[in-house]
């Protein structure tokens, strides 16, 4: 309980660390991103207005914070065609001297021709076209530079978030100990308290069973002493499970595991509740393949199957089918117990495998069950590391165990 308790609250906490940092980074280069683009957008804007004259109030440098006017290195990263009727280049930046137009150039023009866009990028460059009298005009910005300096801010921020994150994560590993310390110190008493509450109520609870044994033997039958023989055995039944449960809180992986047969040990163990269901009237039925091998505690594999068992019968409807079967599948085993009856609501399924719980109340007080019963199997398998769960299926219950 504590450990998972303890990975809960560390997969939380890093949970919202992890989606408040992916905000962050997120939001800091989606602005830095659309900055730089509009800030290109507006130069390429300006330049094609002016019909491939640069305005000298346009910064030129992506991503510059400060208007600054633009130099030679930096008015080389820019350059403007002008596109003819025909689709032929009769201009490149402001002049007719075509010579300079290079294949790379070329190939730009090309493709921005054929996509038919106004703007986008291609290539490394951005580009924006207008129509002109005399035909298009193409700006284009290198942002090869720019787009190199955005991907290094989005490394750079990802990488300082994640080992930020791996950071928090060692914190929330130390102070998870400190947060958990008194809910573990608590747990430990109750467990404590259980069991030494448990030891000390089955003393007076034999002495009170036995004397109205003695009283009966003298008196003769008498219905108030019936109902103290009934109630007694009820509350030892209760202080024998807090007592089980105790023990598996206590002794949890540090059992004797052993190779035995299972199919022997469910078939024993079935066989003693056939009394029982026959004369709930019961159709009761067995279907468990021969020697399936298992390598566990026997006895507590047989608690487990003796728990669903009494619980499949105490619920199935008058009449109803109790079936048990046990089969191997690959490298699993699994063991179903079925009952036709009542089937149980989805936001049960889990509940009813805690401590004290019951899923129907007048129905648990007529088959006297405490809702002890599955929480035991629950730990029982989880001991062996396996998985029990609950399904409805052809009107009624099937609770299974897979190990």
């Amino acid at each position: 309980m504590i450990k998972k308790l303890k990975f809960k609250f560390v997969a939380t906490m890093m949970g919202i660390l992890a989606v408040v940092f992916i905000l962050i980074i997120g939001s800091i280069n989606y602005v830095n991103y659309k900055s730089n683009d509009m800030q290109n957008m507006g130069l390429l804007r300006s330049l094609v207005e002016n019909d491939g004259v640069m305005s000298k109030d346009i910064p030129i440098t992506p991503g510059s914070a400060n208007p600054q006017p633009p130099n030679q290195d930096e008015t080389q990263k820019t350059f403007t065609v002008k596109i003819d009727s025909n689709a032929s280049v009769f201009e490149l930046n402001g002049s007719t001297d075509l010579s300079t137009l290079s294949e790379e150039m070329s190939d730009l023009v090309g493709n921005v021709l054929e996509s038919r866009e106004k703007t986008g990028s291609v290539n490394g460059y951005r580009y924006l076209v207008m129509g002109k009298s005399y035909g298009k005009i193409i700006g284009f910005l290198d942002q090869r530079i720019s787009n190199g300096m955005t991907e290094r801010l989005l490394i750079t921020s990802v990488t300082i978030g994640s080992l930020s994150l791996l950071v928090f994560f060692f914190i929330s590993l130390f102070l998870v100990d400190i947060m958990i310390k008194p809910v573990g110190e608590a747990f430990e008493k109750q467990k404590r308290f259980i069991s030494d509450a448990s030891h000390e109520l089955k003393t007076p609870l034999s002495v009170i069973s036995v004397n109205a044994d003695v009283l009966e033997n003298e008196v003769g039958e008498n219905r108030y002493l019936s109902y103290i023989q009934s109630e007694s055995i009820r509350m030892n039944t209760l202080v024998n499970d807090l007592l089980t449960l105790a023990r598996l809180d206590v002794t949890k992986n540090k059992g004797v595991f052993a190779e035995f047969n299972l199919s022997k040990a469910v078939l024993s163990m079935a066989l003693t509740f056939e009394s029982t269901a026959f004369e709930a009237g019961n159709d009761y039925q067995l279907n468990i393949d021969e020697g399936i091998m298992y390598i566990g505690e026997a006895e507590k594999i047989k608690q487990v199957i003796a728990i669903l068992i009494d619980n499949a019968i105490k619920h199935a409807d008058e009449g109803g089918l109790v079936k048990i079967s046990v089969k191997k599948h690959a490298n699993r085993i699994r063991m179903e117990v079925f009952n036709t009856g009542q089937g149980i609501s989805e936001d049960e399924k889990e509940k009813i495998f805690e401590r004290f719980y019951r899923s129907d109340e007048s129905r648990s007080k007529q088959t006297g069950g405490y809702g002890l019963g599955l929480a035991i199997a629950k730990s029982i398998v989880a001991e062996h590391k396996g998985k029990i769960w609950t399904e409805s299926a052809n009107n009624g219950v099937k609770f299974i165990v897979s190990l």
